[in-house]
């Protein structure tokens, strides 16, 4: 399963390049793009996209876990050998957490839990029973298909975390699908939309709706706009800039919805992605970051300015030389956007959340064994908060951005204590030529390790810095 589910990781986010011919846009000053906005209507998606069965994703979750465990089976991974005696023993143990790559546990396992969401998601079910339907299929992974004991942190990871990034997909694929499309049009748009969700695409095939031509309006479409760099980091060691690990570095940074819009809004009628892919001195995949927004309300006052108050959801990946960062969670969200002007507008927005579960490298970590594996972690691993905030200055020119992320993450297992991290990100674009920009993003990681054990540990402050220059392409 580890290595299917690598590299799949690796073809979805790799392949978000695919999507350029369908989603860019010409317009690189508006904050909402002029993209279709489509609101189904419930007697058409009924007529034409009838909801399944819910035994059918069911169904389907537990043979992707059969096929993925015969995948590792075959292919000769030890946690796959198992049988009746292994499934008894899951069941009498109970659970516990394991000690599997901090890749394998932070964005391996989400990504599995993608495609159960997905079956569900595709067969007709709203984000909470797709999200019941992960759940069920992370657990019949944990307790039948492996002879490790069952992980909590897996269990979180797959079903919770697997869930909003599949939801991110599913609303990404729906951009791409246009059922009015033939030939190789078509073709392209099914094939996309696949790479960027495979369950989805599997029952498109199976129900039949990737042949079927039609006008009707069936998937919900929010405005988008985005922004893809490419440029070259630097990851130093301390706050020098001489000193550091170069790489070239492809980022994505994608916007999905009306933050801000007049009404109600439902959950991932707004989201974020960043993601960031490197190729040389890094690990492969730098970043995979999400918040979506579950619930909220937009407050519009006289000057058109608007206040806006929510729940959120968050998802993050992040993985240098130096640091390992990783955690699920929600919260409360607050948020702020001035009135539009053509030369000038302000958004800030303010989350403050609980981490479900998390992780982060530390050198003590290796200290502690996991004693059914007889190995040991490279990352501590627990629950803890978080605090996200965002400011946006737009200027007819270009673009001056300020983000800070703080994650605590109080140890359960690994070396007893805390680890307090965080990222401050001012970022500043200038347009050099219609939608292409040139800027530089400087990123200060700041780390705090307190430990129980003041005996053997000693605790951790320290402080690096990141460089990036770049060129890029708003869309």
């Amino acid at each position: 399963m580890r290595k299917l589910v690598l590299f799949f990781t690796l073809l979805i986010i790799s392949n978000q390049t695919i999507l350029g011919q369908f989603l860019y846009s010409t317009n690189a000053d508006s904050l909402l793009i002029n993209a279709e906005i489509v609101t189904p209507d419930v007697a058409t998606v009924n007529k034409y996209n009838l909801q399944k069965p819910l035994r059918v994703p069911v169904i389907e979750s537990v043979a992707q876990n059969f096929l993925m465990g015969g995948f590792n089976f075959v292919t000769g991974s030890e946690f796959a050998k198992i049988g009746a005696s292994t499934i008894a023993h899951n069941f009498e143990r109970g659970w516990s957490t394991d000690a599997d790559g901090f890749p394998t546990n932070m964005i391996g396992h989400p990504l599995q839990g993608t495609m159960f969401y997905s079956f569900a998601r595709s067969s007709g079910y709203n984000f909470w029973v797709s999200l019941g339907i992960a759940t069920i299929g992370s657990w019949q992974w944990e307790f039948f298909m492996e002879n490790e004991p069952p992980a909590w942190n897996d269990q979180i990871m797959t079903a919770y975390g697997g869930s909003l990034i599949g939801e991110t997909f599913y609303r990404i694929s729906s951009l791409i699908i246009d059922e009015s499309a033939v030939g190789a049009e078509r073709f392209w748009r099914e094939f996309a939309a696949g790479i960027i969700n495979p369950a989805r695409l599997f029952n498109r095939w199976i129900y039949g709706r990737t042949s079927r031509v039609t006008n009707a309006k069936l998937y919900k479409k929010e405005n988008y706009n985005g922004e893809m760099a490419f440029g070259g980091n630097n990851v130093a060691e301390g706050t020098s800039f001489a000193d550091g690990k170069k790489n070239p570095m492809l980022t994505l940074d994608f916007a999905y919805g009306r933050l801000f819009k007049s009404s109600k809004i439902e959950p991932f009628d707004f989201f974020r992605l960043k993601a960031a892919l490197n190729f040389k001195k890094q690990p492969l995949i730098g970043q995979l970051s999400l918040y979506n927004i579950f619930v909220g309300s937009v407050k519009t006052f006289k000057n058109q300015n608007k206040l806006l108050y929510g729940v959120f959801g968050y998802f993050d990946y992040i993985e240098n030389n130096i640091y390992q960062v990783g955690a699920t969670g929600a919260g409360l969200g607050i948020g702020f956007q001035s009135k539009p002007k053509r030369s000038f507008q302000f958004m800030g927005t303010l989350n403050v959340g609980a981490i479900f579960m998390g992780g982060a490298n530390s050198e003590y970590a290796t200290d502690n064994n996991v004693s059914f594996l007889d190995s040991a972690r490279t990352y501590n691993m627990g629950p803890g908060a978080l605090t996200k905030a965002e400011f946006l200055f737009r200027f007819s020119f270009g673009s001056f951005y300020l983000g800070y992320n703080f994650w605590w993450i109080h140890t359960w297992d690994g070396a007893p204590g805390n680890e307090y991290i965080g990222m401050l990100a001012p970022k500043f674009r200038v347009r050099v030529y219609k939608n292409w920009f040139a800027g530089f993003e400087y990123l200060l990681y700041h780390r705090i390790g307190n430990y129980d054990d003041q005996v053997h540990y000693t605790n951790i402050n320290s402080r690096n810095n990141e460089q990036r220059f770049f060129i890029s392409y708003a869309f």
